[in-house]
């Protein structure tokens, strides 16, 4: 019997628990429905929001973008410099950044797949260490240059169209779902991840993942994570339920992504940057939600 890397993760998926009911009152009120959704993960009523994490996950890709980004990024963020920390203070969140590697950038992924199936799988199981803190909610997001090259190759190998439908630059994200399409069979949604994702995508699905398996809710930041998400849902739709979609952003495909994955962005306030700073802002909702009865 032929066994892959990717074995315990599809067993992990397979063995997920059944999503809970959220029962939200009549009416379509946001933060009711905010609040269902917390009860029903969280089996807190009236529910409460004590351990908010936000992990961000650092990577690099070889020749996109500037030369050290992720490296000063992270940097940034252990010296509080970086707007995420200021927010996440304000907000009594708690924040982790884990630096994947980023002084040895994964392939480009238009002319060689991000990871081997090892390695991917072994970064998704690194991605669930974000749950080792044992948050009663989870924010996580990335740290990564172009972040909408690697987003859009993820939803345009996933869920088709043209390369232009997900970014307003289609042209390497077209070559890298070409060149992974000749190599491998992309209707499984792992080998797209491998192929396309880079180790930042491939711990935020883990860390998602992870979530899901121990009924924590879920924000997610920005175009990099709902990317991520939508690998799991190409899986099973049911493994993003604990998921709610903390913000659309300006990048071209991010609202697209989002009505695909039927998730309903909880604020809408143009931010650009990823780095975390969208879903801690949501999670202010979240928190005004927690007092609606």
């Amino acid at each position: 019997m032929t066994t892959s890397p990717f074995d315990d993760i599809r067993k992990l998926a397979a063995d997920a628990p059944s999503a809970p009911i959220a029962c939200a009152p009549p009416g379509g009120d946001r933060l009711a429905e905010l609040s269902a959704w917390l009860t029903a993960w969280t089996g807190k009523t009236p529910p409460v929001v004590l351990r908010p994490v936000v992990a961000l996950y650092a990577g690099a890709v070889q020749g996109v973008g500037p030369r050290g980004y992720a490296r000063a990024r992270l940097e940034a963020v252990a010296s509080g410099g970086a707007n995420v920390c200021r927010i996440a203070g304000a907000q009594g969140a708690g924040l982790e950044a884990f630096d994947l590697a980023v002084d040895r950038p994964t392939p480009d992924a238009a002319s060689k797949a991000s990871m081997s199936e090892k390695e991917c799988a072994a970064t998704m199981a690194f991605g669930m260490e974000a749950l080792a803190k044992q948050p009663d909610l989870l924010i996580p997001g990335v740290i990564a240059a172009e972040t909408v090259r690697t987003a859009a190759t993820i939803a345009l190998a996933l869920f088709g169209g043209d390369a232009a439908d997900w970014t307003e630059a289609p042209e390497p994200v077209a070559a890298a779902v070409a060149r992974a399409a000749a190599e491998d069979d992309l209707s499984d949604p792992l080998q797209v991840l491998r192929q396309l994702g880079g180790r930042e995508t491939a711990a935020l699905v883990g860390a998602i993942l992870a979530a899901r398996v121990q009924k924590i809710p879920v924000l997610l930041d920005g175009y990099a994570a709902c990317a991520a998400a939508a690998v799991l849902h190409m899986i099973d739709p049911a493994l993003i339920a604990h998921c709610q979609a903390a913000h659309v952003g300006t990048a071209k495909g991010h609202a697209r992504l989002l009505q695909v994955l039927d998730k309903r962005p909880l604020i809408d306030l143009d931010i650009v940057e990823e780095e975390g700073v969208g879903g801690v802002t949501a999670l202010a909702l979240v928190r005004l939600a927690c007092e609606v009865r």
